[in-house]
Order: C-alpha cells, then structure tokens, then sequence
C-alpha cells in the first residue's frame, strides 16, 4: 500500500513538472477518442440494389467468409478490386463493428502520417496538430467516403498510408536499418492493398517510382563522402563501398514491388483455381479487356465520335465489328437485346463506359460468364479476329488522344471540358465543396439487409426502408452526423487562411532550397516532395477528368465521387509547406524546445 501511495506521489510530481505535456496526452487521446466515437456512431448506409458496386462487395465479403472465395463466376466476380471485401470480411473476422474497424484504419493512417514527420518536428505539440489535421479530414467524414457501405471509404486512409510511408521513408533514409525497415514494410505492406481498392490506382505508382529510387540513392551514396560525379564512371563505382546494412536497405527499398508483384501472382493463381483464368481483373483486364480497347478505338464511319465526345462505342461500331467476327456475330441477338429490351438503353446509343457493362451481360444472356474458361476464350477470338481486322484495313482507328487502354479518347477540342471537370476536382478536394453527411436510406431486400448486418456488425435498422410500403417515416440526421457537419464547416471556413499559410510556407521553402547555408537540404527535400506530390495529383486529375467528361451533365456528382482520393495528396502538400516555417532556424529553435 505504501509502495502504491509512493508510486502515485512521484506520479503527481512529474504531472507537475511537465504539466503541458500530459495535457497534450490527455487532448489527443480525447481527440481520438471522439473520432473513433463518430466512426462507431455514424449513419452507414448501403443500396443492396446496386448489382455492381455496394451489392457486390456485401456477398463477396460473406463468400470470403464462407470460405467461396469471391462466388460463383458472373459478369460481376472479376470486375473489381478485392481490397474492400477483404477489409469488411477482416473486420468481422476480428470481431469488431464496421465503424470500429473503419475508425481504427483512419486513425493508424493519420498516426503514420503525422510520425512521417518527426525527423523535422520534434515539437509534440505540432506534431499532434498535423496527426488532428489528417486525422479530422473533411473527406472522411462525407457520405461518400464515410458512411456509404462502398470501396470509397478506404481509399484515403489507404492513400495516406501510402503517403505517410513514403515520407517517413524519405527523412529516414539515412537512418540505421532498425529505423529504417518499419517504414519500407509498412509501405509494401498497404501498397498492394492501396493498389487493389480500384482499377485506377495508376496514378500513385510514379511517385512511388521516383521516390524510392531517390531514397535508393541516397542509401547507395551514404558512406561515400565528397563523391566527385565528374570523375570517369569506373572511378566513381570504385569509391562506392557497400554494406550488409546498405544492401538490406536497397534490398527494401524495392520491397513494395516485390510484393506488389508477388500480390498480382497470388491473385491471378486463385482466379486460376477457381474460375479457370489466370487474370485478376476481367474488366479492364484479360481478352475483354483486349476487346474494349479494340471497340474504343474503332472508327465507325460517321462523325459522331467529332460531334458527340459521350459515346464511346456506338451501335454502328458494333455492328462493324460483328461484321469482322464471326464469334461476336454469334451473340448478335443479345448485342440487339441491348438496345431493344432491355434496361440499358432505349434505342439510343451508349454513354461513356456503360457499354461494356452492357456487352458482358449480353454476352451472359447468350450462355457466358458461368464458366470462366469458355468466356476468356470467347473474348479471346473475337479480339484476335478484330485485330486481324485492323490488319487487313477493313476497320480503321480513330484519330483521337488516348490515355489508358480502356477509357475513351479525346480531341484537341475536348480539352476545355476536360479542364472544366478539372476545376469542379480542385474545389472538392481544396475548398471541400459541398461535403457533408446526410440522412441516407439503406435500400434493399430485408433478407440480403440482415446478410450485410451480420458481416459488418451494424445494424441498418434506423435507416432502412422497405421500398415495398408506402410513405416510409423520414430519417432524422443523426447526433454524429451533425458534428461531422460541424467539422466540415470549420475547414471550409479556415481554408483561405491556411492557403496563405500554406503559400507562405512555399515561398519560404522555395527560397531556402536556394539561398539557406545551414538548411537548404531539408528546404529542397520538402521541395521535392511537394513537387513530386503536386505531379501526382495532377496527373490523378487529368485521369478522373478525362474520364468522366462523358457526362458533362453529372460533372459535380462525378468530381466528387470520383476525386476523394486527391483530398490526402492536397492535405499532404500543404501540411509539408507548414513544416517548412518551421525549419527556419530561428523559429525551429523556439519551437523544437523541449516541451
């Protein structure tokens, strides 16, 4: 009792002693505590009625579960990353609520984040500012990228941690191997899951690229002091001297790689084994991924691809190319069904990617898509009978610009409305237009609803509707959501502020690279992760823009679906700015005082 009453005493003396850093313990743990509370607390909602997205990650979550893999094969099975099942299916294996698992992926992800940065802040103060600066991130309270049961919600923590890694990677690169290797692990560890939430994961791979091999670099060069570039080559490679350390390094830092690759083969060997094709995406990906590019790409004879930039293949494309082959000419009647009879369009043409989902399950009417063998070998011989088509000239390509295999191409006169959908991106993911949650319904079957609930461990109780009765009660805005409305609007509000700041910072950052004596290697490696992270978003921006400019009339809804992922990128640039006013000797001196 003695030893207790003792313990407590010296206990109460450090408080006293340090007031303000137990203080700052008990704010953060308070701000984390009400993050993961609004996570638990939040409306999450789901459409069960939609086949290809919300649905199909529910019963490819349970059929993990059971041990099915992703189910039986259809147009669906193969059509979409398997991240988001695999992160609904861990979280009921861990016996957590969805809320709970989402808000604990959130908070690891701001905790990486802000910790990236402890080689330049040794403030606990800031540095428990920057981790409540990502941890609060207007984007992960949105409907879309919060509470809507959908792959959305995992894509910016996942895009954070990529980040997060590559940062702390970065400023620990010349650090010992025991602080070195936590953060190449944890970087080829969420790498590969990041990579697989959705098909358009490209975007991040060359900043990866580059940023690994310039930490590959400075590991190579760390023992070599006063090295003389301008020397012949073989002089150069002679003074270079390797360590086990340094190897291990090097070794690491072409990890997340390794096991994207390794993740790639693994997938495709299960598909293998349970569908019979050795693919992992049979979208975008395989013989119809082969397909579409050829359909795209086809110029069918008339003008309308020049006047109309919506359609991307057109019914006379199709009937071109079942002119050419004669296996796609086989499910011609369904191709027809498309147009007359069924849901998906009226008569008229197609819009956008629409088309390819429609053409799969045109190619599931006439008897495909239940076994996966018979299907990839389908779409192959119409591929190579299209590509010998263009062969022999009697189909012709478009003259357009194309970025990706898969999505449409553009004219020069497409590019203002590209840059239209470009700006309607920069004011979500900097000014956070229009984020907010709302009282959404759950919507589906009673049956497939109690399925959901029992794999995330949520009921949809209070916001589920039965579409079968009439005049169903309105759904009231929840506690959490209103204070999650309440956080959006404060970063709303300071934006203009912390633009300034942030424009200061550059400034300050731009001209240190040039003219600081003691501190221009940290001033142009903040410079050069700011400008590796801007090219990046850039180049995410013209991809979602490209791509969406199908549907000028659905910009807004577009922009904001699809950007969300942009939203870590800018709040990472900016948070990089402000570490530069405090790499500024004299207020590095102040602040980084023991606190």
């Amino acid at each position: 009792m003695q030893q207790v009453m003792v313990r407590g005493k010296k206990f109460r003396q450090k408080i006293l002693k340090q007031p303000s850093k137990y203080l700052l313990i008990l704010g953060l743990l308070g701000l984390t505590l009400l993050r993961l509370v609004l996570s638990v607390k939040a409306a999450y909602y789901v459409n069960l009625f939609a086949g290809y997205d919300d649905q199909l990650f529910i019963n490819q979550g349970n059929e993990l579960l059971r041990g099915h893999w992703l189910g039986d094969y259809t147009t669906r099975t193969l059509s979409k990353g398997i991240s988001y099942p695999l992160f609904m299916a861990l979280g009921n294996k861990f016996h957590l609520s969805y809320g709970i698992f989402l808000g604990l992926f959130n908070i690891l992800a701001s905790s990486v984040s802000a910790l990236a940065l402890r080689p330049l802040i040794k403030n606990r103060w800031l540095i428990a500012s920057i981790y409540s600066f990502f941890l609060y991130s207007p984007v992960t309270f949105t409907g879309e990228y919060s509470t809507r049961i959908y792959r959305n919600t995992i894509v910016v923590p996942a895009v954070f941690l990529v980040l997060g890694c590559l940062v702390g990677l970065y400023f620990r690169r010349k650090e010992k191997l025991k602080i070195f290797a936590p953060w190449s692990i944890g970087l080829s560890l969420i790498f590969p899951f990041y990579w697989y939430i959705r098909e358009d994961s490209l975007w991040l791979l060359p900043l990866l690229v580059v940023g690994l091999l310039i930490i590959a670099s400075a590991v190579l060069f760390e023992n070599t002091r006063e090295l003389k570039l301008n020397k012949p080559l073989l002089v150069v490679l002679k003074r270079i001297k390797i360590r086990q350390s340094q190897l291990i390094k090097l070794l690491l830092c072409i990890l997340p790689f390794i096991l994207l690759l390794t993740t790639h083969s693994v997938l495709k060997s299960l598909n293998e084994d349970h569908y019979g094709i050795p693919v992992v995406n049979d979208r975008t990906g395989g013989a119809f991924g082969q397909v579409s590019k050829q359909l795209i790409r086809m110029d069918d004879g008339t003008d309308l691809n020049e006047t109309n930039s919506k359609i991307w293949v057109s019914r006379k494309a199709l009937d071109k190319a079942e002119a050419v082959s004669p296996t796609l000419k086989t499910i011609s009647k369904k191709i027809d069904w498309i147009y007359h009879g069924s849901t998906w369009s009226k008569g008229e043409d197609i819009a956008g990617d629409i088309i390819f989902w429609a053409l799969r399950e045109a190619a599931a009417q006439a008897g495909y898509y239940r076994d996966g063998k018979k299907t990839e070998a389908f779409w192959q011989k119409v591929n190579t009978e299209l590509a010998n088509a263009y062969k022999k000239k009697q189909l012709t390509k478009k003259k357009e610009i194309y970025l990706t295999a898969t999505g449409d191409g553009k004219h020069l006169k497409d590019f203002p409305l590209v840059g239209e959908f470009m700006k309607s991106g920069w004011d979500y993911n900097v000014f956070y237009k229009g984020y907010r949650q709302a009282n959404d319904t759950t919507v589906g079957p009673e049956e497939e609803v109690l399925l959901a609930e029992q794999l995330l461990h949520h009921s949809f109780s209070n916001n589920w509707r039965d579409s079968n009765k009439s005049n169903p009660k309105p759904i009231e805005l929840t506690k959490a959501a209103k204070i999650s409305n309440i956080v959006i609007r404060i970063y709303q509000k300071i934006v203009p502020l912390w633009l300034i700041v942030f424009s200061i910072g550059f400034l300050l950052i731009l001209f240190g690279s040039f003219f600081s004596k003691s501190n221009s290697s940290t001033f142009r490696g903040l410079l050069l992760l700011i400008t590796g992270l801007s090219l990046s978003y850039v180049i995410f921006l013209i991809g979602v823009s490209w791509f969406c400019s199908w549907a000028p009339e659905r910009r807004d809804l577009f922009m904001m679906v699809y950007t969300g992922g942009g939203v870590p990128v800018i709040q990472w640039i900016e948070v990089l700015a402000l570490v530069g006013i405090f790499q500024l000797p004299r207020i590095a001196s102040k602040v980084n005082k023991k606190s």
